[in-house]
């Protein structure tokens, strides 16, 4: 296998979310005067329209020779639209850096840091190794496969928010990305190869935190419990592990999988990136029932997942899978892809 080609901007992959269920419905959120799409370019092609057209009116006076100062309506309507641009981007960004301070992360640093060990452990262990050589991966490639996942798990960011400054980081970054796929999610990972935000909001992944409220219960109160969804953290951080690595040519050039007539969301969750992390999802709904370094996945752990389906306890993520492949098409992938 050559080396492994990192594509760090890769449009399709600007941001993965872990979707819920149902949306969320974003009503309480202040939306901003006028959607913003890549407000760079805009000021670009007004910068450029500025020069063009100020040139060839000066020719056109030059040859007429007329003299005196150029006064250009055109001109000053674009150089006025170039500030408005401007500004809505620096509010934008105002924004998001004061929602970025109500980040409670450090409250679930023990959390955080299990679930990285959890992909740094499987980085280095033999049945990822078995996994890759099946793609035809080298020795040495393997060596540079375990370091950029490992590296990516290292230093990644993890920003939790509470509910409400969550449902407007959605909101704001829905706005400077025109990507509204994000407005859906419980979770979010924003890559750090992408040019559409500020540094503070790249190469992170982003969760709301969850609150049970008290209840009354016959022999006193039950306090306030705050807590965030691990299945959704192990979700993004999978992302953010294999960020660039399975969209290079030696893992995304072969992939081409069989789905069930009628899948639901071919586009979305028949992404390479998307099935993979969702067999990692699938691996920690079985827990003890299954460990991929002992065991070949197989027909058992398919009706332990179905039965855990029928009794209402298997995660959306399993749901997927089950929903978009056959049981032979997923004993294979279960059994070959990277699961990161």
């Amino acid at each position: 296998m050559e080396e492994i080609e990192i594509q760090k901007n890769n449009k399709e992959n600007l941001i993965n979310v872990e979707k819920e269920p149902t949306s969320i419905s974003l009503s309480d959120s202040n939306q901003l005067e006028s959607e913003i799409k890549d407000i760079s370019n805009k000021i670009n092609t007004n910068e450029e329209t500025i020069i063009t057209t100020t040139q060839r009116v000066g020719d056109i006076r030059s040859e007429l020779g007329l003299t005196g100062e150029i006064i250009i309506p055109s001109v000053d309507f674009n150089k006025n639209k170039i500030i408005r641009l401007e500004n809505k981007k620096q509010e934008l960004e105002t924004r998001l850096s004061e929602i970025l301070k109500s980040d409670v992360s450090g409250d679930y640093k023990d959390i955080i840091e299990k679930t990285k060990q959890s992909k740094i452990d499987w980085a280095n262990s033999p049945e990822l190794e078995r996994r890759l050589r099946l793609k035809g991966a080298t020795e040495e490639d393997i060596l540079n496969i375990k370091e950029w996942l490992i590296n990516n798990t290292n230093n990644v960011k993890t920003v939790i928010l509470p509910r409400e400054k969550y449902e407007e980081l959605k909101s704001v970054i829905s706005e400077m990305t025109n990507e509204t796929e994000v407005l859906d999610g419980a979770g979010f990972y924003s890559p750090g190869g992408r040019d559409d935000l500020p540094e503070e909001a790249k190469n992170s992944v982003f969760m709301k935190e969850n609150i049970v409220p008290p209840l009354r219960v016959q022999d006193g109160m039950i306090s306030e419990r705050k807590y965030i969804d691990e299945k959704t953290l192990s979700h993004e951080l999978g992302h953010a592990a294999q960020d660039g690595l399975l969209q290079a040519e030696e893992f995304s050039g072969t992939w081409n999988p069989k789905f069930k007539d009628g899948a639901p969301d071919r586009e979305y969750v028949g992404q390479i990136q998307e099935t993979d992390t969702r067999i990692r999802s699938m691996f920690n709904s079985l827990g003890f029932s299954f460990d991929p370094e002992k065991e070949v996945f197989g027909r058992k752990h398919l009706e332990i997942l179905r039965e855990k389906q029928k009794n209402g306890l298997l995660d959306k993520d399993t749901k997927d899978l089950l929903d978009h492949y056959d049981d032979i098409e997923l004993v294979k992938l279960a059994n070959r892809m990277p699961a990161i």
